[in-house]
């Protein structure tokens, strides 16, 4: 069995700057998509609310625009600059809707 990865990445870009990159990509329909993001939001504004909904509002635009890819949602992975219980917070947030 063989595999095809392509890998997209967006070093340092906040949430609602991905939103803007991926509406102007085509991005071909993938078996999965996995998406890390939130830490540069959260280390940014620091607002737990407003950088879950952000994640929430990008998985579902995700899963809407790409429906017949599965959506993974990674979790954040924790940063020396950041409490980890800001991040924990986030990774434990509910965003099945």
């Amino acid at each position: 069995m063989c595999y095809l990865l392509f890998n997209q990445c967006f070093p340092g870009i906040r949430i609602e700057q991905l939103h803007r990159v991926t509406e102007n990509r085509d991005l071909w329909n993938p078996d999965t998509i996995i998406i890390h993001v939130g830490t540069n939001d959260l280390r940014q504004t620091g607002n737990l609310d407003y950088v879950t909904g952000d994640v929430y509002s990008f998985v579902n635009t995700a899963k809407t625009e790409i429906s017949t890819s599965r959506v993974v949602l990674n979790g954040m992975l924790r940063r020396r600059d950041m409490s980890w219980w800001c991040i924990g917070a986030v990774n434990t947030a509910d965003m099945s809707g």
